[in-house]
């Protein structure tokens, strides 16, 4: 397995790499610790320029080299290949085509933080990356993973959720809780004063009972195929607006990790109406991996320092 752990020295990253350091991995297994460092001019939104000079000397990379042997060792394990690496850029293209490049079965990052207006509108590094990188995304709040809540759609995205959590060696020992969502639509205020609203109240009726049969095949299937993947798997079925009670369900039930699955979305409505996965990225407490439907994205370019 080959893991990559992305860092850019902020609070977040630290959670990353405790959580990284307390998980088990299987052996043999690669560790790749990314320290990304930005550009001024990105971080000042300038015009992108050509990066010159020494490394050393302009970015301090002394200083980074001295954090990475501290956290390569913290890291180190027998059976465990552990690499360092320093790559100058914007963070979100240099995390994604690193991990391309690299064939990274999960990336692990940090948060920078949940909920202000800037995360939803501009998007943050972590959910940017979620959208784009070519293998699974778990994004840490959490230093450790006892409780998961894997949330299903009963949608394509849902069997790559199911494959990705599987595949997932560094989950065993946690207790997975299957859920999905139903959600059904809701007759008009105006149907009530039509004499349409019997009709209407006996399809909504049907349609509730319909979408709840459909959850628990979805459910009962993934967790039957978790538990042969030898995971300790259950099922229950919920009802609500999915990211909201996704959300909710995570804090209430005090999960240190939520997956969840995201469709391949471009334009207007990824990048402000956003979707259950986005939503949950940013607003839940715990832990959240996102498997994101792969598409084929040209990698970013990006500049690596020795």
């Amino acid at each position: 397995m080959r893991i990559l752990l992305a860092l850019d020295g902020s609070t977040g990253a630290e959670t990353a790499r405790s959580l990284v350091e307390h998980l088990t991995w299987p052996t043999p297994s690669t560790i790749d610790v990314l320290r990304v460092v930005e550009p001024v001019w990105t971080m000042l939104a300038m015009p992108e320029v050509t990066f010159s000079g020494q490394v050393d000397e302009v970015m301090g990379a002394q200083t980074i080299r001295v954090e990475l042997d501290r956290i390569l060792a913290g890291i180190a394990r027998p059976g465990l290949d552990v690499n360092a690496h320093v790559v100058v850029g914007r963070p979100a293209n240099v995390i994604t085509e690193t991990a391309t490049r690299l064939h990274a079965d999960l990336i692990i990052m940090g948060s920078r933080g949940r909920g202000t207006i800037k995360s939803m509108l501009l998007g943050s590094v972590a959910a940017e990356v979620g959208h784009n990188a070519p293998c699974p995304v778990l994004v840490a709040r959490t230093t450790t993973i006892r409780r998961a809540l894997v949330a299903l759609d009963a949608s394509p995205s849902s069997d790559r959720v199911v494959a990705a959590v599987a595949a997932s060696p560094w989950l065993d020992g946690a207790s997975l809780d299957v859920v999905n969502v139903a959600l059904s639509t809701v007759p008009g205020p105006g149907a009530m004063f039509t004499d349409a609203y019997g009709a209407s109240m006996a399809w909504y009726e049907e349609a509730v009972v319909a979408a709840r049969e459909e959850a628990e095949r979805c459910v009962t299937a993934a967790a039957a195929t978790l538990t042969n993947a030898g995971l300790d798997a259950t099922w229950r079925v919920l009802e609500g607006d999915p990211a909201v009670t996704i959300v909710e369900t995570a804090a209430h039930d005090g999960v240190d990790l939520v997956v969840v699955g995201t469709h391949a979305r471009t334009g207007l409505r990824a990048m402000i109406l956003g979707s259950v996965a986005r939503n949950v990225l940013i607003h839940s407490h715990a832990s959240v991996m996102v498997v994101h439907q792969s598409t084929d994205r040209p990698p970013a370019s990006v500049a690596e320092a020795g």
